[in-house]
């Protein structure tokens, strides 16, 4: 019989993977479409709802969700709330044509769901089938691994919370899809496992190196790669991801390099590097930057590599935020940047000019300002390991602000966190058309003792421009490619803001700060309703879209599963309306 520690890992795995798949009916499906009714269904006896939790199922609300093809959904949850962020306080029964109300095992619910949604729009999709499948397996393992190893508390250090996201994503199908290669195990360069490693190198001619930077020379850029004391003449000694390497040396154009001597394999010899929440950005401790790289690898819903339009706009950016940091700091409100001051790859010389994109793309990286260097490292988190679950499933938050936080404590902390996220973020889409993203993971902030004190905007490869405004404040010609990309319509950046704010980062702040007090919920979106007031009497240009928002609570949400099971690619993902709390009226379209 196996014990209880070793069934424990599937057993919260499963947990974990239902709630986030739930997530995704919910916000994504049920309540844009209405199909969610808060009542009990019939025949309620056929349900064990004492099962799990039993001592909060007393004060619970029932959730019934309805799917296609006769298909219903039923769970205990915490609270009704209109942005779809809940707290599951009972197992998941489902009722089809086949068969009544019945608690499924997770690899067979999650079967059922995909299998209702099969006619709506979407193919017959195997590939999510076995994503949603080894992202749980991963999370088991995960688990598993700190039963064995026990991590560091998450906030002890800023590397320790950027590697305490045990589930990832709260409301995507498989947040720890990957299709990694076999040759590399991922406890040793991922996050999740606490590792810790030295950068793959390899030595190349230094005729090749394609060094761009600003306010910083090409020697400290290089070196701050790798180290060039034992590189040979005329060459210089590049540094990546240990699995991005296993990549790279597959492909039959780095094997004739490496055969022929042009480029010599130096292994894993660079720089000792943790890798952080985005498993393709590294921190160096005690050096001026991170280091991110590209990983030709599918995470969840991208490949993660360094496309060579994406590196020139991050400079774009780079130069732009500089140039308002200088001229007008206030811009910012009071939110600290990373910058990102060069970008480097490396391309033989002789190359096609196919192949020398894609040497370009596949040796990039992008230096990123380490602002643990000039402030205490104990000082930062990021936000998205701030709102998670630990093993127990319960709201990490607990162990920044003490598990036993009175309610003011929460309302104050909140109050303030919402400030700082809100005030920069809205600021530069307003009054500059600049598009950030601020979602959990891009988000880090500042505490003193548990408190947030400054926040902390980084990835500038992700930030737009609005076509209205913000493409204008920039003063050099760019390449057609590279603009395109750069480039959004207003009504695309406020949908990302939207989303990334409200749902992504707020509503999630909220759920883990009310976690066994929802009353606090409502008085939680009053602050936030109540920041939109104040901050856009503040702003330089109008402001319709928080107009709108005060006054209808509409807010967009992306929608990560919909998108899946389209088999589409992340750029065609679509958004769903969903409604703040503070709207008297909730409608949806």
């Amino acid at each position: 019989m196996k014990s209880a520690i070793n069934i424990l890992p599937k057993i919260v795995s499963d947990l974990a993977m239902t709630h986030a798949l739930l997530n995704c009916l919910t916000k994504e499906y049920a309540l844009p479409n209405q199909d969610i009714q808060y009542q009990w269904p019939e025949k309620r006896n056929e349900l064990d709802t004492d099962s799990h939790l039993s001592e909060l199922s007393l004060r619970a609300t029932p959730m019934l969700i309805t799917l296609p093809k006769h298909t219903q959904i039923f769970v205990l949850v915490d609270r009704k709330s209109s942005v779809g962020s809940q707290r599951y306080l009972s197992n998941v029964y489902l009722k089809n044509k086949q068969k009544g109300w019945t608690h499924y095992p997770f690899k067979e619910l999650a079967s059922i769901i995909l299998e209702a949604y099969s006619s709506h729009g979407t193919v017959d999709n195997q590939e999510l089938h076995e994503q949603i499948d080894s992202s749980r397996n991963l999370v088991e393992k995960i688990l598993t691994f700190h039963g064995q190893n026990p991590p560091p508390p998450p906030f002890s250090s800023y590397i320790a919370s950027e590697q305490s996201l045990w589930f990832g994503h709260p409301s995507h199908p498989a947040p720890k899809a990957r299709v990694w290669p076999n040759s590399i195990p991922q406890e040793d360069v991922t996050p999740e496992f606490q590792a810790s490693t030295p950068l793959y190198q390899f030595e190349v001619p230094e005729n090749g190196l394609c060094i761009q930077t600003n306010g910083l020379s090409k020697v400290d850029a290089i070196n701050a790669l790798a180290s060039q004391v034992s590189a040979t003449e005329r060459h210089a000694i590049i540094a990546m991801h240990p699995a991005q390497a296993e990549q790279i040396k597959k492909d039959s154009r780095m094997q004739h390099l490496l055969n022929n001597g042009e480029v010599r394999d130096l292994g894993l010899s660079g720089y000792s590097a943790a890798p952080t929440a985005s498993i393709r950005t590294w921190y160096l401790e005690e050096m001026p930057y991170f280091i991110k790289g590209s990983l030709n690898i599918r995470i969840t819903n991208c490949v993660r590599k360094n496309s060579w339009y994406e590196l020139e706009s991050t400079l774009v950016i780079d130069k732009l935020f500089s140039r308002i940091m200088k001229h007008t700091p206030s811009a910012f409100r009071g939110a600290m940047i990373a910058a990102e001051p060069a970008v480097l790859s490396w391309m033989p010389e002789n190359a096609s000019e196919e192949d020398k994109v894609w040497f370009k793309e596949q040796t990039s990286v992008i230096l990123r300002e380490n602002f643990c260097s000039t402030n205490p490292e104990t000082q930062f988190a990021i936000a998205a390991t701030a709102f998670a679950r630990d093993h127990q499933l319960k709201p990490m938050i607990g162990s920044l602000i003490g598990h036993d936080a009175t309610k003011k404590k929460r309302l104050d902390w909140f109050k303030k966190y919402q400030q700082l996220l809100l005030q920069p973020v809205l600021s530069l889409f307003f009054d500059y058309g600049i598009v950030t993203e601020p979602h959990l993971q891009n988000t880090v902030f500042a505490h003193n003792d548990g408190t947030p004190i400054s926040l902390l905007l980084r990835d500038f490869e992700g930030v737009k421009l609005t076509d209205e405004l913000g493409i204008h404040h920039v003063n050099t010609p760019l390449n057609q490619k590279v603009k395109d990309a750069l480039v959004y319509s207003r009504h695309k950046g406020w949908q990302r803001i939207s989303y990334c704010l409200f749902i992504n980062n707020i509503s999630e702040a909220i759920l883990s700060l009310t976690w066994d007090a929802p009353e606090l919920e409502r008085i939680m979106w009053d602050m936030v309703k109540n920041e939109l007031i104040s901050l856009k009497s503040s702003l330089s240009k109008p402001a319709p879209e928080i107009d709108e928002l005060i006054a209808t609570g509409e807010v967009a949400c992306k929608c990560n599963f919909k998108v899946r099971l389209a088999a589409q690619a992340d750029k065609q993902v679509q958004y769903v309306p969903l409604t703040a709390p503070w709207s008297k009226e909730v409608v949806y379209a």
